[in-house]
């Protein structure tokens, strides 16, 4: 699975094959297969692996904040940590969000249906009121778009990189901070 992992972060899930994997992995193509149902098997395993990621800290950031300027600033935060101690998982997991395929869209709707119980629980216990309930699943998609921007876009200069990261992470938070809570607040 780490072959994998690395092979379609660097490369993209379309451009690698099985053998390719198998020879990363110094394994033969058929134990592949036999485990994991052969290359689709293991991106969905890789995506499955990002998807708890993302819940994890959604979980967590929602869970313990107590407003929603502070929910921007601690789960951009959270985010960016995460993401850089994932690198590669959050490459590929970035890279599959826009993919049409069965198991991503059940995968996809998890991660929807999961974060608006989040986000439920969250206005609830802070007594917020939401002004546009229908912008959930928007506001998740930007909330994405912007944290990870670097990895698809800029090659991960900033996440690599301590005091450039420092610098994203307070650009993208002021950005949160200053749309979100509006919706919410």
């Amino acid at each position: 699975m780490k072959a994998a992992t690395r092979l379609f972060a660097e490369y993209s899930y379309d451009a690698v094959g099985i053998r390719e994997i198998a020879n990363e992995a110094d394994v033969n193509s058929a134990m592949i297969s036999y485990y994991y149902g052969g290359k689709g098997g293991l991106h969905k395993e890789v995506f499955s692996r990002f998807v708890e990621l993302v819940l994890d800290v959604s979980r967590e950031q929602l869970g313990k904040a107590a407003n929603s300027h502070e929910l921007c600033d601690a789960m951009g935060r959270a985010f960016l940590t995460c993401a850089r101690r994932n690198r590669e998982v959050f490459m590929v997991g970035l890279r599959s969000l826009n993919r049409d395929l069965e198991w991503l869209r059940e995968e996809q709707e998890r991660i929807q249906r999961e974060t608006e119980e989040y986000v439920t629980r969250f206005l609830v216990r802070t007594g917020h009121k939401e002004k546009m309930p229908h912008t959930r699943r928007l506001i998740f998609g930007a909330v994405m778009g912007m944290l990870f921007s670097d990895y698809l876009l800029g090659g991960g200069a900033n996440i690599n990189d301590d005091e450039l990261l420092k610098e994203y992470a307070e650009t993208i938070i002021r950005i949160l901070q200053h749309g979100l809570p509006s919706l919410a607040e």
